[in-house]
């Protein structure tokens, strides 16, 4: 237990995996923490909901590391309960016509050779492949990765190779891994997501749903003398002569600390502008946001999809499809743990990526309705029986990510991951505030989405630790 923080009144705002974690880590040094949830449930966009049987998530998820990463690393310190269960073979990817199926030993040379092969990377760029995939999952020091934060992936890629059909597997990387384009995305923050997952090789998904997760540290929290308030929304943050001394949340709530887990824009707008200096609002407003998400979550009522995860995209020879279809990522959670859907039936999660900041809410609505739509066409395309099975299934489009997380517009993780907003450059957990500060995907941690989340608690927690 830490004698700085003992007896410390902190409020948390959000159960998120960021807001969670660095919530049970405080109780456990003796902190009196308080965690107010705008919503009636736990986890934000780590969420899950119940429907006739069926556990089904906010989001599209599917963990690189689980246990083995931060995620585990927070349960471990706290004494929260939880586990991830792995499948082999990890996934499947098709691109081009060419179906490639991805094992977790993605550093063994046959299976990468195989990979190439069944992906359809010309043999003339074999080589270049092969090279930069042994430099992706090579061990690197933090100075290599700072040269590498502000080198776009694409540019490093072509570093080694330029190959439509590898460029299209990195994409499908890329999408799952940080929500952004190639061209936009920090190389030294997919080489820190990919090569975490080579060398784990625990590609993974929580029993019980991604709920769990947060559920856990909520669990933790309470047992160590925290309490949550759920449907407790934060109407502001209270700022007076330069220091946070609390919220509104349906009356005034005193505090010593006041960490945010519902992303760098809103709680500037929770604190008031006016409490920032001109420059950090210039630079708050400067920065750009993740890609957004559309889904198609589907209960059937038996086994129609195989493989328990992959990742599509049209075949751009065949302009038709390219027309019709949609760029997906498709869990089925219920492979991994069955008690998510009923006996002999099949929990389907079908996602894709929309343009990120769609503010204007008739834009955005037609965007993702579009989108929606393509999804089912490709369903039904690469599952010709899956409508004959669905018992339900609802559509998620960005509006339904913005509401269930207070933000914005819907965009999957939050602040990009591009090449001027990793590492040094990634807001910091300290606010201009005294005594503000910053927890989740936007603040202080590196990774693949809940992880990062996860690891900016870490990082919170030991430089309050510490101070």
């Amino acid at each position: 237990m830490s004698d700085g923080l003992a007896g410390k009144r902190v409020v948390v705002i959000g159960t998120g995996i960021g807001g969670s974690g660095v919530s049970a880590l405080l109780a456990r040094e003796g902190a009196k923490v308080l965690v107010l949830e705008r919503n009636s449930f736990p986890g934000g966009k780590a969420a899950s909901f119940e429907r006739e049987g069926f556990v089904y998530d906010t989001g599209v998820h599917w963990l690189s590391r689980g246990g083995k990463g931060p995620l585990g690393e927070i349960a471990d310190l706290v004494g929260a309960e939880g586990s991830y269960r792995s499948l082999e073979p990890a996934m499947q990817f098709t691109a081009g016509g060419r179906t490639a199926i991805l094992h977790q030993e993605m550093d063994d040379p046959e299976a990468l050779e195989r990979l190439f092969e069944e992906i359809g990377v010309l043999p003339e760029n074999r080589p270049g492949a092969r090279a930069l995939f042994e430099d992706l999952a090579r061990e690197r020091s933090p100075r290599e990765l700072e040269e590498l934060d502000e080198v776009s992936f694409s540019d490093y890629c072509s570093r080694f190779v330029d190959d439509e059909q590898l460029n299209r597997l990195l994409d499908g990387f890329i999408g799952m891994y940080m929500c952004i384009s190639r061209k936009a995305a920090s190389a030294a923050e997919f080489i820190l997501c990919f090569s975490s997952q080579v060398k784990e090789r625990s590609l993974c998904y929580p029993v019980g749903g991604m709920r769990a997760v947060p559920t856990a540290y909520l669990k933790a929290l309470e047992s160590m003398g925290g309490e949550v308030r759920y449907s407790t929304p934060v109407e502001r943050i209270v700022v007076e002569s330069g220091k946070a001394r609390g919220v509104e949340a349906g009356g005034f709530i005193p505090a010593d600390l006041v960490i945010s887990n519902t992303g760098l824009k809103e709680t500037v707008a929770l604190a008031g502008r006016h409490n920032f200096p001109d420059n950090y609002l210039a630079w708050v407003d400067s920065l750009r946001l993740s890609f957004g998400a559309v889904s198609v979550k589907y209960a059937l009522d038996a086994e129609v999809v195989k493989p328990h995860l992959f990742c599509y995209f049209p075949d751009f020879r065949d302009p038709e499809l390219v027309e019709r279809q949609a760029a997906i990522f498709v869990p089925v959670p219920s492979a991994a743990d069955p008690s998510l859907a009923p006996p002999g039936c099949q929990l389907v999660l079908a996602g894709s990526l929309a343009p990120p900041g769609l503010e204007d809410r008739e834009q955005a609505a037609a965007v993702c309705e579009e989108i929606l739509n393509r999804i089912e066409n490709t369903m039904r395309d690469l599952f010709p029986d899956i409508e004959d099975h669905v018992i339900w299934k609802i559509r998620t489009d960005t509006s339904y990510i913005a509401r269930i997380s207070g933000r914005r517009t819907g965009e999957v993780i939050g602040l990009a991951q591009n090449r001027h907003q990793v590492g040094k450059n990634r807001p910091s957990h300290v606010t201009p505030v005294e005594g503000l500060y910053l927890v989740g995907a936007d603040a202080g941690g590196r990774g693949v989405g809940t992880e990062m989340a996860a690891d900016s608690a870490l990082n919170l927690w030991r430089m309050l630790l510490h101070s």
